[in-house]
């Protein structure tokens, strides 16, 4: 059972002897294994019989991640820590996960394993009846048989994050046009790493009378989880770069990046294009600068694998690793097409930014095809009597390395801006005025579909950077655009960043690098 203040939801397990066949009757082949189906109820504590249960979290739960189905066992998912990293608008705070827990609902093999780790200091005296001066540190013999241990590691590992507040798998833009409540059922599964765990409770809420919806929503149990990279650092007023609006409150910079679960991977094990179009190691990163006036903006990018067909073998040299294009020219542009055609829907026209070498072998012959495939695209044509500028792909190649091998070293990167400048100032920004937001920056509880924003401008089109491993030479040419797109929103209302300003700009982009480099090299959720 999950219980909040007032609700509790219960997960009740019924053993069954076989499959249903077709016409209903009951089906039990010999070697067919007992299926057994988890009953789920939403009901008033007050209802309870409460002296039937106890407590396993002392410390409480902070929402439940799902159920899932492990050999004959289901298991059910809930976050046991979290600590709180952004508030991207005031009432719009995300959670990072710090370590969850799986508690099985059909048996109670696993419950010593879990009740041991969670009193790892656990001493034993002499006379107590138990083995003198036990100080818990020899796991328990299950421990290692535990089917949820690698899953555990992965989901504690400091990647996800989630909100109760807002529809963290949307950006402010699409978040705003859909309307401000948080619907659960809006939620875009490209981003949503739990869905797979989710979404039974997730059907299991839509049979519920809206005034049900309304009350576990309030309990905020059922919880939705991304994976990547949230962080907010406080700008003092002094150091706000909107001065115009004159505030003694502090203002917030927040960078979101959403890992898409579609084709993660590790480093070397995921690579290019499946044939839906999702590409591999793809994020969505968003920039957002609320300012205590209600003044709210926010920027768009994105980056991923090369949308071809190719893989590369490890090794032990870098960049002696090899690289193998596994299709035809033929057989990889309808996959290819897929994939800038969801892009274009959802962000307009697209501007590819190839920061791969024009000499290093494998990356020369990535950039041909690609280039290829670019001129392929339907969306490489003008429509009736469009110019070639108002094609909704484009595509420019920066050679990163031979810019930057220079005494000026990674500053050199900067360049980059003679070849994007007029692209960035069409696509502009997303900036909206949020007039009812508390004006101390407090983070109230209350919902922000009971506030009004209006939506001043929008981002009309997206970069999308790659690299041979998009990492370290993207996040610093993402840095670059992000500033580039302040610089302008700044510009239209004649006002300038302090270099203090900038300095905690391209430090929360190092730490968004830094986690970035991480999470291709870990193991990665199945099914999840």
């Amino acid at each position: 059972m999950l219980a909040s203040d007032s609700h509790a939801l219960l997960f009740r397990y019924n053993h069954s002897d076989g499959l249903p066949n077709s016409d209903g009757t009951a089906n039990n082949p010999k070697n067919l294994s007992p299926v057994a189906r988890c009953i789920v109820e939403f009901t008033t504590l007050q209802s309870l019989d409460l002296s039937n249960y106890r407590s396993l979290q002392a410390s409480g739960v902070y929402g439940t991640l799902g159920l899932i189905n492990l050999g004959p066992d289901t298991f059910l998912c809930v976050i046991v820590n979290a600590v709180c990293v952004a508030t991207v608008r005031p009432g719009e705070a995300v959670q990072k996960i710090v370590s969850v827990e799986f508690y099985c609902l059909n048996q109670n093999e696993h419950d010593n394993y879990i009740l041991d780790e969670a009193d790892p200091y656990k001493v034993s005296y002499p006379g107590s009846g138990e083995q003198p001066y036990n100080l818990g540190l020899d796991l328990p013999d299950n421990a290692i048989d535990h089917p949820c241990v690698e899953l555990k590691k992965i989901l504690s590992g400091g990647t996800f994050y989630y909100s109760v507040n807002f529809d963290l798998t949307n950006r402010l833009q699409d978040r705003l046009s859909e309307g401000s409540a948080f619907d659960i059922d809006s939620l875009d599964e490209d981003f949503l790493w739990n869905a797979y765990m989710i979404d039974s409770l997730i059907k299991f809420r839509s049979r519920l009378s809206q005034e049900e919806k309304t009350m576990l929503d309030t309990a905020r149990m059922l919880t939705c989880a991304v994976r990547g990279f949230v962080m907010s650092v406080t700008i003092p007023a002094a150091a706000s770069p909107i001065q115009g609006l004159r505030s003694n409150y502090p203002s917030t910079l927040t960078i979101v990046s959403r890992l898409s679960c579609r084709r993660a991977g590790t480093r070397f094990n995921s690579r290019g294009v499946d044939d839906d179009g999702y590409a591999a190691n793809f994020v969505a990163s968003e920039t957002v600068l609320w300012h205590p006036s209600g003044l709210c903006f926010s920027y768009a990018q994105v980056r991923g694998s090369v949308p071809i067909f190719w893989e590369q073998a490890t090794g032990l040299l870098p960049n002696q690793q090899k690289i193998q294009i596994t299709r035809s020219p033929e057989a990889t542009q309808p996959a290819f097409d897929k994939h800038f055609e969801q892009l274009e829907l959802r962000y307009g026209t697209v501007h590819i930014l190839n920061l791969m070498s024009a000499s290093r072998v494998g990356e020369v012959e990535l950039t041909e095809r690609y280039s290829y495939h670019t001129q392929k695209s339907p969306l490489n044509r003008a429509i009736g009597n469009e110019a070639p500028s108002g094609h909704r792909l484009i595509q420019s190649h920066f050679d990163f390395h031979a810019e930057t091998k220079g005494p000026g070293g990674y500053e050199a990167a900067s360049m980059v801006r003679r070849l994007v400048q007029d692209r960035a100032e069409s696509f502009g920004y997303f900036l909206c005025d949020t007039t009812d937001l508390p004006r101390d920056g407090s983070d109230r509880s209350e919902k922000l579909d009971m506030v009004h924003s209006t939506v001043i401008l929008q981002q009309q089109g997206v970069f999308r950077i790659n690299c041979l491993d998009c990492l370290d030479r993207t996040n610093l040419i993402q840095t670059i655009l992000s500033q580039m797109a302040i610089e302008m929103f700044l510009s239209h209302r004649s006002e300038r960043a302090t270099a203090d300003f900038w300095m905690r700009h391209s430090s929360i982009w190092a730490d968004n690098g830094d986690v970035s480099m991480e999470i291709p090299q870990s193991m990665t959720l199945s099914h999840m």
